[in-house]
């Protein structure tokens, strides 16, 4: 009687346990649904630099206002942007990390071809030589490795590019690095100007004049350039007329440092 009496308080057990196990166990992690990488990013005409004063782009500004048509898709466009800004959540940008730790996607293994890249918009910011630069001025003439941070978190991610290409580029004249720091919040653009003396102390000399500091909004010049997600560092390779040929983003995979090595190499040595 009681070895019965056991195995049937053995198996109520293991049945117990298994049910235990079936509704409480966590499911598996379903892999990262990686997209394709952009096909075309940036301007579809060369960007103009606009030089002019304050003054001046206010009394452009008003005569835009008479120009009906333009003013009216400058209204349409700036309600939609407005309405998708409204709708996205303050931390939908902490919650997309969180699903894909900072890599949407792998960088192609391709060059964007010269003929159908577009063309990087021009950034007008200040290095850490305290001087007024237009992005574009410094991109003309060179083969660039850009980037762009605009939190903490990102500049791992933009140094896991950088740090090889300025082992592998740092006697070729024809190549530079171009590094924008972007802070759109109004409260973190203080923040950021108290630490730029640290910035400018702990940054190679020659770095500092192609440094740019961007202290605004250009929350509408990201989405051309895929830039989606604040916390996550990008990279882009510029050719010396300006064109988007290749682009990355979050930490580097060594193919994608290979592929990004090689691409340089040959753009390189096919520019004027």
């Amino acid at each position: 009687m009681l070895p019965r009496l056991y195995a049937q308080q053995r198996l109520r057990h293991a049945a117990a346990h298994h049910c235990r196990r079936m509704y409480t166990a966590k499911p598996e992690a379903s892999p990262v649904d990686f997209r394709q990488p952009p096909a075309v990013l940036g301007l579809r005409e060369a960007p103009n630099v606009d030089r002019h004063g304050w003054i001046d782009r206010k009394k452009q500004k008003l005569r835009d206002l008479v120009n009906y048509e333009k003013a009216f898709a400058a209204h349409a466009a700036e309600r939609r942007h407005l309405v998708e800004e409204a709708t996205k959540s303050y931390f939908s940008d902490a919650h997309e990390m969180r699903k894909h730790g900072g890599k949407m996607y792998h960088a192609s293994d391709k060059l964007i071809k010269a003929d159908r890249a577009g063309y990087m918009p021009d950034f007008e910011g200040v290095n850490l030589n305290k001087q007024p630069v237009h992005t574009t001025d410094l991109l003309a003439g060179k083969v660039s490795l850009m980037s762009f941070v605009y939190a903490k978190y990102g500049e791992a991610h933009v140094n896991s590019y950088v740090e090889p290409f300025l082992k592998h580029f740092k006697d070729n004249q024809k190549v530079q690095l171009v590094e924008v720091n972007v802070q759109e919040n109004l409260m973190k653009q203080w923040l950021l100007k108290a630490f730029i003396p640290s910035i400018r102390k702990n940054l190679p000399e020659e770095r500092k004049a192609n440094y740019t500091l961007l202290l605004k909004d250009i929350s509408r010049t990201r989405k051309m350039l895929d830039m989606s997600n604040q916390y996550i560092g990008y990279v882009y390779l510029v050719d010396e007329k300006c064109r988007i040929r290749w682009t990355a983003h979050g930490n580097a995979t060594e193919q994608e440092v290979a592929n990004m090595l090689g691409m340089i190499e040959y753009m390189s040595s096919t520019s004027s």
